[in-house]
């Protein structure tokens, strides 16, 4: 009887699991990530859900496989590169199908990528414990492979759209155009999937007066500078816009109200720590959590009180 337990929970993923990958697939969308991205979010998600000590995304270059994303134990090996033949990995793209197998003393499972009737690489698992992944973690990694597969099959298939359609020219951030669609797209899923999300919008003070002393251009390496460290310390699944001269923000899915707080003040000191401008700038924030059947213009209306509150506490 434990044996056909046993065997019944590996023959498919969890309904945890299966709605893991699903908000995954889903946050991505609302983000329109590059496949990079793609790769690092999916590569740390297959370490979580399969319980693995590493995990792998490698894609075939010519004979070889590099590894592109990396997590957990693997991290010292991003960038690596062996041949496409080698190990369970090697074993994974010749057969087009998902390997087991042991690699020294650690448990591995490989599942390819597949591009058309192509293995374009693979996702890849390990554990230090042989026996550690059975058919519930095979069937994970071919999901999380296929999301892959879309971001690489976007990449290769569809030119990249012009930066300045969507992006700041000045910070590379997200512009208002882009800013206004995601708030919509994130609203739209909290309504039908009860998906929240947090907003937080920045607000620099002095700007313009550091501006007319100092002159335009180090005013723009200003903004640049604090873009840089909101982009820097938030997770590729955010997503970072200048939404005015003087004004930025942030989007953080599935991100509660305290965790967002903490981040904003993560930025907050960092910003304080760089003094651009010589500390002539000052940085506002409004941080808010989305509501069920809230509108633009109430989450706007929300986080602007939010910034005002905190320019009086400042």
């Amino acid at each position: 009887m434990m044996a056909a337990m046993a065997e019944s929970r590996t023959a498919t993923p969890s309904p945890d699991r299966l709605l893991s990958i699903i908000e995954l697939q889903n946050a991505i969308i609302a983000a329109g990530l590059n496949s990079d991205e793609v790769m690092n979010l999916v590569v740390e998600r297959a370490a979580t859900l399969t319980e693995a000590t590493g995990s792998v995304v490698a894609l075939v270059e010519g004979d070889e496989l590099v590894y592109r994303a990396v997590a957990g134990a693997a991290r010292p090996s991003l960038g690596n590169r062996v041949a496409k033949t080698a190990g369970v990995a090697g074993r994974s793209i010749a057969e087009r199908r998902p390997t087991r197998g042991t690699e020294g003393a650690a448990d591995t499972l490989a599942v390819p990528l597949l591009y058309g009737e192509n293995a374009v690489g693979v996702v890849e698992v390990t554990a230090a414990k042989a026996g550690t992944f059975g058919e519930a973690d095979e069937e994970t990694l071919r999901l999380l492979g296929q999301i892959v597969a879309i971001a690489l099959h976007r990449a290769y298939t569809y030119p990249k759209p012009r930066l300045d359609v969507d992006h700041d020219a000045l910070t590379g951030l997200g512009n208002r155009r882009a800013y206004d669609e995601r708030i919509e797209a994130e609203l739209a899923r909290n309504k039908r999937y009860g998906h929240s999300f947090s907003l937080a919008v920045c607000e620099l003070g002095g700007l313009e007066t550091a501006v007319d002393r100092l002159g335009q251009a180090a005013g723009d390496e200003a903004v640049r500078e604090i873009s840089g460290i909101l982009k820097k310390h938030t997770r590729a699944i955010d997503a970072c816009f200048r939404v005015g001269a003087d004004e930025l923000a942030i989007v953080l899915p599935g991100t509660s109200l305290e965790g967002a707080r903490i981040l904003v003040e993560r930025c907050r000191a960092h910003i304080a720590e760089a003094r651009p401008l010589d500390g002539g700038i000052t940085a506002s924030f409004g941080v808010i959590e989305a509501v069920a059947g809230e509108t633009t213009d109430a989450i706007a209306a929300r986080a602007n009180d939010a910034v005002n509150a905190d320019k009086q506490r400042i």
